[in-house]
């Protein structure tokens, strides 16, 4: 700043001013000069030492960015695809066209948003069965874990043919293989009206046979109607617990068809999930209880 042409060529100027008004003006102009510069000294100094400060933080920046990729160094997975994230957009900003770069903005913020998700413990995915990868792989990992080698899932049927589809059903003989190898799986469901009718002591004959299979299997299956916690809306839904690790929650249409699903390691998501389903224990009761005696199935409630 002090070397600069601008600086020099100022103080110059205002050097021969203040030596024209000491030579030629009276004393109160001279005085009054004096005060103008004595201020304006201290306006360029804090001006100065703003400046400085910015520039600190600049240089801040500047340092704590360069210092990402040493971060990363150890983290070879992660740091080649920063490596290739940050090259294609070194070669993205060669491109010219204005269309191609508004686009290409655009679907920058889409990634950063996705990754700054990923970030926080949580996977998304939308309109895809593509999630059950996912699902299938910390099913699995929960027996090799030294956490809690427990599933917890609630099922909310709205019809009939709630996971009956091939992945639902690959997918329940995932859960009867992992019972059977010593994971401990409890399951409330949650049934509409039609599916168990006001009055009846079981589950309508349409939705039966899933709750009975796995009963039978070893899961520990609990059954509550939907018009029971109609007063607490956030128990209406489909989540898991995974243990102590994670807790998926599934977004249905009517149809049974998956909208959305994500999966989240974070522990204030894995806290509530856990709340949540010890509130619903309260309204649920276990199907084997429900079973009339001697094992007869599908009795009227007396």
């Amino acid at each position: 700043m002090v070397l600069t042409f601008r600086f020099i060529g100022t103080s110059l100027v205002g050097s021969l001013t203040v030596s024209l008004v000491c030579a030629f003006a009276p004393l109160p102009a001279q005085i009054g000069v004096l005060g103008s510069c004595v201020s304006m000294l201290c306006g360029l100094f804090v001006s100065y030492v703003e400046q400085e400060e910015k520039r600190e933080n600049r240089r801040m920046e500047v340092l704590r960015r360069l210092n990402v990729p040493l971060t990363l160094a150890p983290e070879h997975d992660l740091f080649d695809q920063y490596t290739a994230l940050t090259t294609a957009i070194l070669e993205l900003s060669k491109q010219s066209d204005p269309v191609l770069r508004r686009h290409a903005i655009l679907k920058l913020a889409s990634l950063s948003e996705q990754i700054r998700a990923l970030a926080s413990g949580r996977i998304v995915f939308s309109a895809t069965e593509t999630w059950r990868t996912v699902y299938q792989e910390l099913l699995q990992s929960l027996l090799q874990s030294s956490g809690p080698k427990s599933y917890k899932s609630v099922a909310w049927a709205k019809t009939k043919d709630y996971w009956q589809d091939q992945p639902g059903k690959q997918d329940m003989r995932l859960n009867f293989e992992l019972a059977k190898r010593g994971l401990q799986i409890e399951r409330i469901v949650i049934l509409r009206g039609d599916l168990w009718p006001r009055g009846d002591a079981l589950p309508s004959s349409d939705i039966r046979p899933w709750v009975e299979a796995q009963h039978e299997r070893g899961i520990k299956v609990s059954l509550v109607r939907e018009s029971e916690i109609a007063c607490e809306a956030d128990l209406l839904s489909d989540f898991g617990l995974y243990g102590d690790r994670a807790t998926g929650v599934e977004d249905l249409d009517e149809q049974a068809r998956t909208l959305r699903f994500t999966v989240s390691f974070d522990p204030h998501n894995i806290a509530l999930a856990k709340d949540r389903w010890a509130r619903l224990s309260l309204y649920a009761k276990p199907y084997g209880e429900r079973l009339p005696s001697g094992g007869r199935k599908g009795a009227k409630a007396t």
